[in-house]
């Protein structure tokens, strides 16, 4: 029997009418489909709203995360009446929704009650959203008479106690999706799920982080082993550039899997960095499509890389770290590094060491925030008096081989050339535009 995984991501639930699109998508690709798994994000916005409740919590503004957490029922009730037309529909949403958000006040009390936020009552809070979507898009399926169930997340994903990161425990959750999961797909029921939700053999609450739905997708697509996996974002595909750095930037039509690894870690938004893992083994394609244009087949992605020359140019934030101290031991820096930003600062991804000067580039995950790159060079040059240390962005060239750095008007302070024909190169921030854009053109 053939099986579908699909994962749809929170820009694709902002409103009622994006709503009514992932459902029209999940009815029309299940007469394709013998089997269909949905993994659902939550509201655009509503998670990121549930952690500023849990953060106003614990600074005791019980005004403010009542306000918070009452704004986004307001959001989801506009988009239930929106939805449905019939009384009962949606007086039973209502209950669902109330239900799911006095758990999370609930835990915001708790939280201020003891003017602190530990990580696992983050996680009790920001898993509401998916909660609530799941809700929702579960009755508009069935109210269009598709044979669907939900599964809740937490039956099957079972995971470390690494709140707000967890790690999934993949013998168990094997053994739980058969047990709780694979009776539905059998009968031919459209199973939907939470994305980025799990929990512990002791049943506390977890998640996985942000983009975590990915992973999850992945995750189910191996065990099921499905025929494809697909990933619904608001763009046609994986683009060749930011198109807000390089306008007439193109849809890549395929990659391989070190490719968008590749290009994950070096700053393109769309997986998460463990999504690709769990298709390795049986080599299971992947799509990234966009629900506005259905005839676009997207990006394809698998174990072969497609000929040709440059393929992507990213750009992502960067420490520069330089000095003409001599006698320097790297291994000491690199755990000083560790020790002082953690995973604030990867890699090192370029390592140049002459007679005279050692420079060392690290790479900023976009996970960290916007503001990770400054806090952490901030840190590092307290505490690294002999080096110095400044904010960069690295540019990664994906299947182009940069001769040398001398690009028109720009000074790239570092580069290197890596595996797989990438060239890495750091420049000031104010350079990258022009950076990017002129590797793009050149390829």
């Amino acid at each position: 029997m053939s099986t579908l995984v699909m994962k749809f991501g929170g820009s694709l639930t902002a409103d009622a009418r994006s709503i009514q699109r992932v459902a029209q998508i999940i009815l029309a690709e299940k007469l394709a489909w013998s089997q269909m798994v949905v993994v659902i994000s939550a509201m655009a916005g509503a998670t990121d709203g549930l952690a500023r409740a849990a953060e106003m919590a614990a600074t005791h503004d019980g005004v403010g995360y009542r306000r918070q957490i009452a704004a986004i029922r307001a959001q989801h009730v506009g988009v239930i009446e929106a939805l449905f037309r019939t009384l009962p529909a949606r007086e039973m949403l209502h209950k669902r929704i109330d239900h799911w958000l006095f758990d999370a006040l609930t835990a915001c009390d708790s939280i201020a009650a003891r003017h602190e936020t530990l990580p696992r009552d983050r996680d009790a809070v920001m898993i509401v959203g998916e909660r609530m979507m799941a809700d929702i898009l579960l009755a508009l399926v069935q109210a269009e008479g598709l044979r669907s169930a939900l599964i809740d997340s937490a039956s099957w994903m079972i995971t470390d106690n690494h709140h707000q990161n967890a790690n999934p425990l993949l013998e168990v959750v094997e053994e739980r999706i058969e047990r709780v999961m694979r009776p539905a797909l059998t009968a031919g029921i459209a199973v939907l799920t939470e994305g980025f939700i799990g929990a512990t053999r002791g049943g506390a609450m977890t998640t996985l982080g942000r983009g975590g739905s990915d992973y999850t997708a992945t995750i189910l697509a191996s065990i099921l082993h499905a025929d494809e996996v697909w990933m619904w974002t608001r763009v046609d595909g994986i683009m060749s550039a930011d198109p807000q750095l390089v306008p007439n930037a193109r849809v890549i039509d395929m990659l391989s899997y070190d490719e968008i690894r590749e290009l994950s870690y070096f700053g393109v938004r769309v997986l998460h960095p463990r999504a690709v893992d769990p298709l390795l083994p049986d080599a299971i394609p992947m799509r990234i499509r966009n629900p506005a244009g259905v005839d676009h087949v997207g990006t394809v992605i698998h174990a072969q890389s497609a000929p040709g020359g440059l393929k992507a140019v990213s750009a992502i934030d960067g420490l520069f770290l330089s000095t003409s101290q001599a006698g320097i031991d790297l291994p000491e820096v690199l755990a000083q590094v560790n020790h002082l930003v953690g995973q604030a600062a990867t890699g090192p991804v370029i390592t140049v060491q002459s007679q005279g000067r050692s420079t060392l580039v690290f790479v900023v995950p976009t996970s960290e925030g916007p503001g990770a790159a400054a806090v952490a060079a901030q840190k590092l040059s307290a505490a690294l008096p002999l080096w110095e240390v400044r904010t960069v962005k690295v540019i990664a060239a994906m299947g182009a081989t940069v001769q040398n750095n001398n690009l028109p008007g720009i000074k790239a302070l570092a580069s290197a050339q890596g595996a797989g024909n990438r060239r890495v190169l750091a420049v000031a921030p104010e350079d990258v535009q022009a950076a990017v854009r002129y590797l793009h053109q050149l390829f």
